[in-house]
C-alpha cells in the first residue's frame, strides 16, 4: 500500500513539474520571437544603433565616454556559424573595432568601435565585401559566389542543410 501511494505521488509530482517546464519553455520562445520582431521592426524604421538589453546599454554608456560608439547591424543573409566567423573576421580587420558580437540565431551583429577611426558605413561595407547583406546594403555578388554552400541562402544552396 505504501508502495502504491509513493508511486502515485511520484507520478503526480513528475506530471506537475513537466507541466511547468512546458508552460515556461513555451512562454520564453514566444517572448524571444516578439523581442526579435520588435528589434527588426525598429531597425526597418532607421534605428541601426540602438540596443535592447542592459548589457548593451551599459556598453553604450561606456562607449560614449571613451569615444566609442555602438552599432547594431542586421545580417539578413547570414545562415550559420561559419557566416558568423566570416563576418567577425572581416569586421575585425578594420581599424578602430573595439568588439564585435554576432548573434547567429538573431542574425544581428553588435559592434563597438572608435568613431574617430571608422564609421557605420565602413563596417557595413566590410560585411558586404565578405558576401553578406548588412542592414539595407546588399552583399557583393562576387564575394557571395565564393561563400561556402552552407553560407548561401537556401534557394542558392546546392545541397539542403
Amino acid at each position: 500500500m505504501i508502495y502504491l501511494n509513493l508511486r502515485n505521488i511520484m507520478f503526480h509530482t513528475f506530471t506537475i513539474v513537466l507541466f511547468f517546464v512546458l508552460i515556461t519553455g513555451c512562454g520564453n520562445d514566444e517572448s524571444e520571437k516578439d523581442s526579435h520582431n520588435n528589434m527588426m521592426n525598429e531597425n526597418k524604421n532607421g534605428n541601426t544603433g540602438m540596443t535592447h538589453s542592459n548589457e548593451m546599454t551599459q556598453s553604450n554608456e561606456m562607449s560614449s565616454k571613451d569615444g566609442y560608439e555602438h552599432a547594431m547591424i542586421i545580417l539578413s543573409t547570414m545562415q550559420c556559424d561559419i557566416c558568423k566567423e566570416n563576418i567577425e573576421t572581416a569586421v575585425k580587420k578594420l581599424d578602430g573595432i573595439e568588439s564585435i558580437d554576432v548573434v547567429t540565431k538573431e542574425k544581428i551583429a553588435h559592434i563597438n568601435f572608435d568613431k574617430s577611426k571608422t564609421d557605420l558605413s565602413k563596417i557595413e561595407s566590410s560585411i558586404t565585401a565578405a558576401g553578406y547583406d548588412a542592414n539595407d546594403k546588399k552583399a557583393d555578388p562576387e564575394a557571395y559566389k565564393e561563400l561556402d554552400d552552407c553560407c548561401k541562402l537556401p534557394k542558392d544552396q546546392k545541397k539542403k542543410y
